[in-house]
């Protein structure tokens, strides 16, 4: 009797949820969740990049990848982390020069230009400019040493030059990383060195001989630095401007006025305005001074190219 009861009561509990489920399929009270997948257009193992809004190309152009390797950090910093960093550029087809193609250009086609060319004579030096300008990567620097001028009759490959030239003289010489703004020039006269400018650098030329001769630009002495000294003193100090040197026995300066003459002789060099200027944010110039010591453009006419490491060419100038 026991055994039937239950039966009866299963049974009933199973008609009672059958005509729950169906009241509901029909009613529409009961959903059943769906599940879909987003389309490839919605979904990418990529992460996306944001970059510099390009405008569209137009007819009659070819579009290559401008770009390449950038050491990050300040020019004359040694460097800083490597990277690759691709800008994408339109060229147009007319900015290509004759006899090339868009696969003989470089990817820094146009990053660094041929700012002008000046053959010289025998009596006067040759200059080549070049100068830097990638705005889409405007904190790194490009490697320029070991990309060559090449002219219709001759060449030359751009060397190494001293970045921060440290006042031991002893600095060794790097290859010239350039970052947007910069400008480089390479001149055909001879020097000790080839180097970055910098605030104090005029002093240098003092004891070397350099041609062109290294801007006298100096900065000025501290008067804060001198506000103590005798009147005499003081109006000799400052009546030197740029990186000129005050020579002793002056008769502004007399033998007992052993303050000033220590000051003259401690603060007017290379290594005094190195050291007190050295952190300055503006300390390193954004010009790098190059002396070849050969002329290789020729004096009347010439087509100057400028290639990279892989013989692929950067810019072009003719005259």
């Amino acid at each position: 009797m026991y055994a039937k009861i239950v039966i009866i009561v299963l049974v009933v509990m199973a008609l009672g949820a059958g005509l729950f489920l169906y009241h509901g399929l029909t009613s529409g009270g009961i959903r059943v969740p769906s599940f879909s997948f987003p389309s490839s257009s919605q979904f990418s193992l990529i992460p996306s990049r944001t970059g510099p809004v390009l405008p569209a190309i137009p007819a009659g152009t070819t579009t290559i990848s401008s770009g390449g390797t950038y050491i990050s950090g300040t020019p004359g910093s040694g460097g800083g982390a490597q990277s690759l960093i691709v800008n994408t550029s339109t060229i147009p087809a007319s900015e290509i020069p004759a006899g090339w193609t868009a696969s003989n250009l470089s990817p820094y086609f146009h990053e660094i230009r041929l700012g002008g060319v000046s053959a010289g004579s025998y009596y006067y030096y040759g200059t080549i400019s070049l100068y830097a300008y990638f705005p889409y990567q405007a904190t790194g620097t490009i490697d320029i040493t070991g990309w060559q001028i090449k002219t219709r009759g001759s060449g030359e490959y751009i060397p190494q030059a001293i970045a921060v030239y440290d006042p031991s003289g002893l600095t060794a010489p790097s290859d010239i990383r350039v970052a947007n703004g910069d400008t480089v020039y390479l001149y055909s006269s001879s020097a000790p060195f080839n180097l970055r400018l910098n605030e104090c650098i005029g002093y240098v030329a003092n004891m070397a001989n350099f041609r062109p001769a290294l801007p006298a630009n100096c900065p000025q002495v501290d008067e804060s630095r001198i506000v103590n000294f005798t009147g005499g003193c003081q109006a000799y100090l400052q009546s030197f401007a740029g990186c000129s040197q005050p020579t002793l026995p002056n008769p502004l300066v007399p033998p007992t006025d052993y303050a000033c003459q220590d000051f003259i002789r401690n603060n007017f060099n290379y290594k005094s305005c190195f050291e007190a200027h050295i952190a300055d944010p503006n300390f390193l110039s954004n010009q790098v001074w190059v002396w070849t010591g050969s002329n290789v453009v020729n004096q009347y006419h010439d087509t100057v190219d400028l290639l990279d490491r892989n013989g692929l060419l950067v810019d072009q100038y003719s005259y």
